[in-house]
């Protein structure tokens, strides 16, 4: 059987991705760490096996925490928004054997203001990669 990427192992590729891409540190569970930081999170999971290729997506949600400013603005967490917008227009980088297949943005789902003052804006993307190749 071919090995797929684990969930683990794509999660730790673009959460160093958004890291190196931006200088602001990326999570994947950011709890009491101080603003402005990226967490990244696994949505979903989907087979999308073809006639020719072994996919997997990976339906990924980016949040950006913006620092509180008073009065509330949402200029920094935009910033923040594009930061990542830059970053994912180069293609993420996975070990071998794997490879990009596409990587598309999905949008953006959300932007709030959280309990504690911060700015918060949540982006979508969808990520397919290949972990093999079919032949008859």
């Amino acid at each position: 059987m071919i090995r797929r990427m684990s969930i683990g192992e794509f999660l730790g590729c673009l959460i160093d991705h958004i890291t190196e891409h931006t200088g602001i540190t990326c999570y994947d569970f950011p709890e009491d760490k101080p603003s402005p930081l990226f967490s990244a999170e696994i949505e979903t999971t989907e087979d999308a096996r073809t006639k020719t290729m072994c996919l997997d997506v990976f339906n990924v949600l980016i949040h950006c925490i913006s620092e509180p400013v008073e009065p509330f603005s949402t200029a920094p967490v935009y910033r923040l928004v594009q930061q990542v917008e830059e970053a994912m227009e180069s293609e993420l980088e996975l070990p071998k054997p794997f490879l990009l297949n596409t990587q598309d943005f999905m949008g953006l789902r959300a932007v709030t203001r959280d309990q504690s003052g911060e700015g918060h804006a949540i982006l979508s993307y969808r990520i397919e990669v290949c972990y093999g190749l079919l032949c008859k």
